[in-house]
């Protein structure tokens, strides 16, 4: 069951368009590429990935917590991971004002049918 039109997929293709062909998103995808060829960089986010995850488990050793910090510090000192991050809220941000929108649209839309 197809629930939306063609001029409704159309409008939210212009959505989409909008964010993917916005300087932060392609400055984002742009550091992203950077961050997957290093392959030393890549190796250090799957060390402090499986920290997090062993110091959860661990209720929270703070031994675990130490070496975690200490990964996490490594990681800032990777240009091309700093600047992914940036933008990527950058654009996580903006994804996040584009969904209050339209959740506040649909709110006084069906708001104003039940008056």
């Amino acid at each position: 069951m197809e629930m939306l039109n063609k001029e409704e997929k159309d409008k939210l293709d212009e959505i989409v368009k909008y964010i993917t062909e916005s300087s932060d998103y392609k400055k984002m995808i742009k550091y992203k590429e950077k961050v997957s060829e290093n392959k030393e960089l890549l190796d250090l986010i799957n060390e402090v990935k499986s920290l997090q995850k062993k110091y959860i488990r661990s209720k929270k050793e703070e031994n675990i917590k130490k070496e975690l910090d200490s990964k996490i510090s490594l990681l800032e000192k990777y240009d091309e991971f700093v600047i992914y991050n940036y933008y990527l809220d950058k654009v996580n941000t903006n994804l996040e004002l584009v969904k209050e929108k339209i959740n506040n649209y649909f709110d006084k839309l069906f708001n104003e049918e039940l008056i």
